[in-house]
C-alpha cells in the first residue's frame, strides 16, 4: 500500500496534523455518512442507479486517499449530462417523484467530486438530510426507519466533527455528543408528532403517483391464480380478538364474489347500485365475534371480514356491505386501514334472491367441458334433491384419483373436463371452479367466493396473522328456503388445509416437528412481526381520527378546530421542553478530575475515624499530622496513596518515559496517556482497599 494511503487511513483516528490532513479526515467522515444515506435508497432505485452512485463514490474515495486533485469542470459536466441522459432513458421524463429522487441521488455522488471548501461539505450534509426524508416516500416500515435513524446519527456526528477547532475530539466523544443532541430533540419531535394536524392527503405527492401493485386477490380468477400466492409469506392483514378467537376452521375472510364464467376465467358481476342492501338475517351484533383488523395497503376498496360482518367502526368513511356481502370501505391511498368489526357466524344470506338473479347464476357458456356437463345432467336426473346432488359431488371429490396439490397441470380449453376425468390434481380454485360448474349444470345457482382461510397466531402480542399464502376459494350454492350456503370442496380432499392442526404454527404437533434452528427463527420472526405491528399501530396508523381520540382523552378535544388554540398549545409545549433542556444542558459544568475525586474519597474515609483534613493543608502536611493516629500498615498504605496522588497531580510523567522521549511526538503522547490511565487505575484500587 502506498505511503500516502497508509498515512491517510492512520490519520482517521489520530490527532490533528497539517490542515489539509484535517480536511481529509472531515471529508472521509462525511463520505461515510453519505454512503449510509445512499444505502437507504438502494432497494428502491434501479440497479444501474445504485451502481452509478457507487462508481462516483469510489472515484471520490480514491482521490481522497491518494491525495490527488479533483476532476476538472468539463469532466464533471460530462458526468452530469450522462446521468441526466440515463434518467431520461429510464423514465422518459425529468419530472416526477421517483425521477427527482433518482436525480438527487446521482447528483449527490457528483457533488462529492466538487467539494473544495467547507461550505461544500455542509451542502452535501443538507442534501443527505433531504434524501433521507424522501426514503419514506417508498417505505415507512420499521427497518427503513431504523436505517434512517442510523444515517441521521452519522450525519449529526459529522456536523459535530466539523465544529471542532484545532483540538479535535475522539470519535467516541463525537458520537456521544451527537446522541445527546438527538435525545434532546426527541421530546420535541414527539410533541410535534402528537399535536401537528394530520393531513388527509400526502404532504408531498405528484399527480401521476399511484399505489404500487401488491400481490393479492382480484375480481377475476383463472385456475392457478390463487396457487401463485401460496408461497408468499407477505402479510395481508392482522387481526386481534379481544374476547377470544373462533376456531381456525371457521375463519373464512370474505373477499370478492365471482359470478360470471366465460369458459376460462371467473369474474365478478357488474356492480349493482350502491343502495342495494344484502338480504341478510342474523341474531344481531350483541352475540357476535368482536375483532380489530389492520389491513395492509392495497389498491382495492374492499375490506376483509369474517362472515357475516354486521357492524364496522373506526373508518374515516362509513363502510358499506353490498348485496353479495362484500364489505367496501374508503380507498386506502397506499396507507393501512384499521377498523373494528362485529361478525355474526349464524346468519342467512339471500333467502329471497330474485328469479332473474338466480337464472344468471345458473348460466354456463356453450361449447365448454361437455363431459362435465353430461355427468352433471345425469346426476340431476338421478337425484331430485339439491342436497343430494351436493353430497354426490363432495363424495366424488373425496375418492381417488383426486388429490390436492400446489403444482397442478395447466388447464386447456376444456380445463374442467381435464381436471375431473384426466388429472384429478388441483388447488382450491380448481375444485371451486369444477364444483360451481357442476352445480350450475345441475340447475343449482352457484358462485365462487374468494378470500382467505385461517390465520397464524402470534403468541408474542396476541394477534393473528393472515398472509397472502392463506388465499382461498370456496363455493356458495343457493338452496330454496336456506339462501346461500357455503360449500368448501377442499374439506373433502385435504381437510388438513382447513383444520387448525396444520394452520396453527404453535400447535404441539407442529412444534415438535421443527428443528432447533427453525424454532429459533420462528420465534425471532414472530417477535419482529409483533414489533412491526406496534410500529404500524402507534406510528403509521396515527391519523386524524386517532389524533382526535387521543386529544379528547387529554382534555384537548377542541384544539384541532381552532388553529390559534392549537398554535398556543404547541408554543407552550415547545417552551416547556426547551426550558427543561436548557436547565439540564446550559448550567456550568466543571470537568471531573478522577484523581481529585478518589483523593476526596481517601480523605472522607479518614474523616470517619476523626482524622479530618484542614482546608489549608497539603496532602503531605495532612499525612504528617495524622500519622501518629494510624497503625504501621495503615500508615504505609496512606503514604503510598499520597505519593501516587502527588505524582499524578503534580509530577512530570515524561521523566519516567525514557524510551518514549526518543520517539516521535504522536508515540510520546500515546505512551503518556497510557501511563496516566494505568496510574489512575492503580490509585483508585489503593483507595478502595484502604481501611483506616
Amino acid at each position: 500500500m502506498a505511503r500516502g494511503v497508509r498515512y491517510s487511513i492512520k490519520a482517521l483516528g489520530g490527532r490533528l496534523g497539517e490542515q489539509w490532513e484535517r480536511d481529509r479526515r472531515d471529508t472521509l467522515f462525511l463520505m461515510g455518512a453519505t454512503l449510509l444515506t445512499a444505502l437507504v435508497h438502494f432497494p428502491f432505485v434501479p440497479a444501474w442507479v445504485a451502481i452509478g452512485f457507487a462508481l462516483l463514490f469510489v472515484w471520490r474515495l480514491g482521490l481522497v486517499l491518494a491525495g490527488r486533485p479533483l476532476p476538472s469542470t468539463p469532466i464533471r459536466w460530462l458526468a452530469a449530462i450522462a446521468c441526466l441522459t440515463a434518467v431520461w432513458v429510464q423514465y422518459g421524463t425529468l419530472v416526477g417523484r421517483d425521477v427527482g429522487v433518482t436525480i438527487l441521488l446521482l447528483f449527490l455522488g457528483l457533488k462529492l467530486l466538487e467539494m473544495r471548501a467547507r461550505r461544500d461539505l455542509f451542502v452535501v450534509l443538507f442534501l443527505c438530510f433531504f434524501l433521507l426524508l424522501t426514503a419514506f416516500f417508498e417505505d415507512q416500515s420499521l427497518p427503513i426507519a431504523a436505517a434512517v435513524v442510523l444515517a441521521v446519527t452519522a450525519l449529526v456526528t459529522t456536523m459535530v466533527t466539523m465544529q471542532f477547532g484545532v483540538q479535535e475530539a475522539p470519535i467516541g466523544r463525537r458520537f456521544k455528543l451527537a446522541g445527546s443532541l438527538l435525545l434532546q430533540a426527541l421530546p420535541i419531535a414527539a410533541v410535534m408528532f402528537v399535536l401537528f394536524p394530520r393531513l388527509q392527503q400526502p404532504l408531498w405527492s405528484m399527480p401521476e403517483d399511484k399505489i404500487r401493485a401488491r400481490m393479492g386477490l382480484s375480481e377475476s380468477m383463472r385456475p392457478g391464480s390463487i396457487s401463485e400466492l401460496t408461497l408468499s409469506t407477505e402479510i395481508a392483514f392482522r387481526v386481534v380478538f379481544p374476547e377470544g378467537a373462533p376456531p381456525v376452521s371457521q375463519m373464512y375472510w370474505r373477499g370478492p364474489v365471482l359470478s360470471t364464467f366465460d369458459g376460462g376465467a371467473w369474474r365478478a358481476a357488474p356492480a349493482r347500485p350502491a343502495s342495494r342492501q344484502p338480504d341478510l338475517e342474523h341474531a344481531g351484533p350483541g352475540s357476535g365475534i368482536r375483532y380489530t383488523v389492520t389491513l395492509e395497503p392495497q389498491e382495492q376498496d374492499w375490506l376483509y371480514a369474517l362472515e357475516a360482518p354486521v357492524q364496522v367502526q373506526g373508518l374515516p368513511v362509513a363502510a358499506r356491505l353490498d348485496a353479495q356481502m362484500l364489505l367496501h370501505g374508503p380507498p386506502s391511498n397506499g396507507s393501512r386501514l384499521r377498523y373494528d368489526v362485529v361478525s355474526q357466524p349464524r346468519f342467512t344470506l339471500g333467502r329471497h334472491e330474485p328469479a332473474s338473479r338466480l337464472a344468471m347464476l345458473r348460466a354456463l357458456p356453450d361449447g365448454f367441458n361437455p363431459r362435465a356437463r353430461a355427468l352433471a345432467e345425469r346426476w340431476r336426473d338421478e337425484l331430485p334433491s339439491p342436497r343430494q346432488r351436493i353430497d354426490r359431488i363432495l363424495a366424488w371429490f373425496g375418492q381417488a384419483p383426486f388429490r390436492y396439490t400446489l403444482s397442478p397441470p395447466v388447464w386447456g380449453t376444456h380445463g374442467i373436463d381435464e381436471f375431473l376425468f384426466d388429472t384429478g390434481a388441483g388447488f382450491c380454485e380448481h375444485y371451486a371452479s369444477a364444483m360451481t360448474f357442476l352445480l350450475r349444470a345441475m340447475d343449482i345457482p352457484a358462485r365462487i367466493v374468494t378470500g382467505y382461510q385461517g390465520a397464524e397466531p402470534n403468541p408474542v402480542n396476541g394477534s393473528w396473522l393472515v398472509r397472502q399464502g392463506d388465499a382461498h376459494a370456496w363455493v356458495e350454492a343457493w338452496l330454496d328456503g336456506e339462501g346461500w350456503v357455503r360449500l368448501d370442496p377442499v374439506t373433502a380432499i385435504a381437510p388438513e388445509r382447513i383444520e387448525p392442526g396444520s394452520r396453527n404454527a404453535w400447535s404441539d404437533d407442529a412444534r415438535s416437528a421443527l428443528t432447533g434452528s427453525q424454532r429459533l427463527w420462528q420465534l425471532v420472526s414472530l417477535n419482529l412481526d409483533a414489533l412491526t405491528n406496534a410500529w404500524n399501530q402507534w406510528v403509521l396508523s396515527y391519523d386524524g381520527a386517532n389524533q382526535q381520540r387521543l386529544l379528547a382523552r387529554l382534555g384537548l378535544d377542541g384544539v384541532l378546530g381552532d388553529w390559534r388554540e392549537l398554535a398556543g398549545v404547541l408554543a407552550a409545549a415547545m417552551g416547556v421542553l426547551i426550558g427543561a433542556a436548557a436547565l439540564v444542558t446550559l448550567h456550568p459544568r466543571h470537568p471531573r478530575d478522577p484523581v481529585e475525586r478518589w483523593y476526596r474519597e481517601f480523605c472522607e474515609r479518614l474523616a470517619v475515624v476523626g482524622l479530618d483534613k484542614h482546608p489549608h493543608e497539603t496532602a503531605g502536611q495532612h499525612l504528617e499530622r495524622i500519622s501518629p493516629g494510624l497503625g504501621t500498615d495503615t500508615l504505609l498504605d496512606a503514604r503510598q496513596i499520597v505519593a501516587s496522588y502527588n505524582s499524578l497531580r503534580f509530577g512530570d510523567l515524561d521523566n519516567r518515559l525514557p524510551a518514549a522521549r526518543s520517539t516521535g511526538l504522536p508515540d510520546r503522547r500515546r505512551h503518556r496517556r497510557a501511563d496516566l490511565k494505568l496510574g489512575i487505575r492503580r490509585f483508585r484500587q489503593r483507595v478502595r482497599q484502604f481501611r483506616p
